[in-house]
């Protein structure tokens, strides 16, 4: 794929970064409304990841966008329930040996029988970011960590498929999901002092 031809699916790509960028900002800034943006960045992710036979990848936008309305929904209840909350160090054990064991199940499924691109990060990235998501729509702090390492592998893995919008996309989710766990952590404790947010 030539990475700077100007194409419907290149414009797409860069139509989902600029949705993207804009719902993990609003999110951070504890905004619900970010979450309405999520479900079209996801949309958009859906096709043009199953066009790079990355089936995981269209798999996981085909979960941001279940996600973004349950995220809108969950928001949307009373002020409590919106808390941002804490999990003891056993759950994210837990989470992380199951994660790992489900990529590597999922790869195996992907190398095998859907003649997948880079299955082993493909299904790294994805079930990483579907924990990362769940968390982020249960108001979990410690989504941005997670998000953190699955971008991490994202950034190589999109730059492969010739993804460059993406690529750089998941960059800067680096550095957002920095921003997130800082401010959602100052949020957490005003919580907990009994500040308001």
């Amino acid at each position: 794929m030539d990475h700077w031809t100007l194409s419907p699916n290149v414009l797409l790509e860069w139509a989902a970064v600029v949705l993207n960028v804009a719902f993990t900002l609003l999110i951070a800034w504890n905004r619900r409304i970010g979450w309405v943006l999520g479900f079209f960045a996801g949309a958009i992710g859906v096709w043009l990841y199953a066009l790079a036979h990355t089936w995981a990848m269209s798999v996981l936008n085909g979960y941001y966008v279940a996600m973004a309305a349950y995220g809108w929904w969950s928001w949307g209840r009373t002020a409590d329930e919106r808390r941002i909350s804490v999990q003891p160090w056993t759950f994210h054990v837990v989470v992380a040996a199951c994660g790992l064991l489900a990529s590597w199940l999922i790869s195996v499924l992907l190398a095998n029988y859907l003649n997948g691109q880079y299955p082993q990060w493909d299904a790294f990235v994805t079930v990483f970011s579907l924990a990362a998501t769940w968390m982020m729509a249960r108001k979990y702090l410690a989504n941005w960590a997670y998000f953190i390492v699955a971008d991490s592998v994202a950034v190589w893995l999109n730059w492969r498929i010739g993804y460059d919008g993406y690529a750089l996309l998941n960059a800067l989710y680096l550095v957002l999901s920095v921003i997130g766990l800082v401010r959602w952590g100052r949020l957490s404790r005003q919580q907990e002092g009994g500040l308001s947010a």
